[in-house]
């Protein structure tokens, strides 16, 4: 499971408090899901006026790119939140403030965030309906390959570049595309990583190091560093799993990053075998990416 945060957004009178309970109920209390988050600080910063819109705004932007994340927008039909209004009141709201406030959320949806592959805008009145459609889209995305998420992620954000992005999956050992290593435009550069990866790996078992001293499996020198485009590796082995964080200083989406993502969860099972770990242990990869780009 990739999402483990749910952020419910949208205007008063929209449903969230409802769509909040019931997906607790259906999923058994499986994901930790907010009633409003940093989207409806960024709405009433732009609806007073306040200095502090950009600041919410990045934040947005930074819990979705942090793939960790998904946003659910309500925004069903004016005349529904009107109705909704006169039958339960509102400390806050009257009719005319209610429907401005739908309108800035529609405009985050429409023209700001909508695209976002994690942000999922729900425009119908059926509660069933958005129940079913939720909990299909939670699905969907936490089987979504991750290569494929920061792509969408980049290509639908409008920009050329996205920095930071970052993506956290358990490495599934049933599903690696072995035909990478193959690939003609990084079939060296791979091969060339895996050798001083686990070169290093080696010598610091033995202790080829500075400090002459050889290192069990629970130390913190097992890192492979060099500033190509695959710039850090380091695993960690601990609580009996083994965490692996790359960092590419740059990926250019559309071309190799597929590649470069396949690359890393196939170097990440060889890396277990290589520090000799049972064959069935977690593997848990975290990729991430300082510049996701779109034209070189």
């Amino acid at each position: 499971m990739r999402f483990f945060n749910i952020n419910i957004e949208g205007p008063d009178c929209s449903g969230k408090t409802t769509l909040y309970s019931q997906l607790h109920k259906k999923t058994n209390f499986k994901y930790n899901i907010q009633d409003r988050s940093c989207m409806s600080m960024f709405v009433y910063a732009k609806m007073y006026k306040r200095e502090d819109a950009s600041l919410w705004f990045d934040k947005i932007l930074d819990d979705l790119k942090r793939l960790d994340t998904l946003y659910i927008l309500l925004l069903p039909t004016e005349e529904t939140i009107l109705n909704r209004l006169e039958k339960r009141g509102d400390e806050f709201q009257d009719k005319d403030s209610i429907l401005n406030v739908r309108s800035y959320f529609k405009n985050v949806a429409k023209i700001g965030f909508g695209s976002f592959p994690n942000v999922l805008v729900l425009e119908e009145d059926d509660l069933e309906t958005n129940i079913k459609k939720s909990l299909e889209f939670i699905s969907s995305l936490n089987e979504m390959p991750g290569q494929e998420l920061i792509k969408s992620l980049t290509l639908n954000s409008g920009r050329n570049e996205l920095i930071d992005v970052q993506c956290k999956e358990e490495v599934d050992r049933n599903h690696l595309d072995l035909t990478v290593l193959d690939f003609p435009q990084e079939k060296e550069y791979y091969e060339k990583i895996e050798f001083e990866f686990f070169n290093k790996i080696f010598r610091e078992f033995v202790g080829l190091n500075e400090r002459n001293q050889a290192q069990k499996h629970d130390s913190r020198r097992f890192i492979y560093t060099n500033d190509s485009c695959i710039s850090m590796i380091h695993v960690l082995w601990r609580q009996n799993k083994l965490n692996v964080s790359a960092t590419l200083r740059s990926s250019n989406i559309s071309k190799t990053l597929w590649a470069d993502y396949e690359f890393l969860k196939i170097l990440s099972v060889k890396t277990a075998k290589e520090m000799s770990l049972s064959e069935d242990c977690v593997i848990n990869l975290t990729v991430n990416i300082r510049s996701a780009h779109i034209v070189p």
